[in-house]
């Protein structure tokens, strides 16, 4: 079950996204993954825990087993998993699917995305302050301060981070780079491009 009364609370987020670092446990969230069905046979899986100390994503595809594709904690995190395009989609399609306001997976599943380029930084972080503007759980001067200061952020690690997008078969997507971060990559057999590349595919996502 989902916990949607969750996601209008401020003091979620601020946890979520580690701005607040207090003790605290939601036990409806413990060993409980957030189940976002995208196709008839595949499916996200966010598992947060129950104090956001380790924050999980797998897919599910129906004819095997779940299987981690990010994880994001505060020290060795790999959360590098989704591109710009693909993020989009699948926002879309979670609110469409499990009647969702589309900022509600745009927050939960942003720290997942790998940008390619400065203009993607520059329209994602527009994207995600109107997202977050449209939660109705932050002031106006609240925005203007996180935008300033996640794009002043974005800005310094991108003058020298080493990570990059390459499409690249039989692979499709991969990201590369001695600052990749990533499960998504040539050399780890275990995730499931095949499967993810089908599911890309029927969500209309362009190769």
């Amino acid at each position: 079950m989902m916990p949607k009364e969750l996601f209008y609370s401020r003091t979620f987020w601020d946890r979520y996204h580690w701005g607040l670092q207090d003790d605290f446990s939601y036990e409806m969230l413990e060993d409980n993954p957030i189940h976002f069905q995208l196709t008839d046979d595949h499916a996200l899986l966010l598992d947060p825990g129950d104090d956001f100390a380790y924050i999980s994503l797998s897919f599910q595809d129906e004819a095997e087993e779940e299987i981690e594709i990010a994880w994001d904690d505060e020290a060795q995190f790999h959360p590098n998993v989704l591109r710009w395009s693909e993020y989009k989609t699948i926002v879309g399609r979670i609110a469409e699917e499990h009647e969702l306001e589309s900022w509600i997976p745009a927050l939960l599943l942003r720290r997942f995305v790998s940008l390619q380029s400065m203009d993607e930084l520059q329209d994602i972080s527009a994207w995600e302050l109107e997202m977050r503007r449209a939660s109705g759980l932050y002031t106006e001067s609240e925005l203007r301060e996180w935008f300033e200061e996640s794009m002043a952020k974005a800005e310094e690690e991108w003058e020298s981070i080493d990570r990059t997008w390459v499409c690249r078969e039989p692979f499709g997507w991969i990201v590369e780079g001695d600052d990749a971060y990533s499960l998504r990559q040539s050399d780890n057999t275990a995730f499931p491009f095949q499967q993810w590349n089908l599911m890309l595919a029927e969500l209309g996502c362009e190769r």
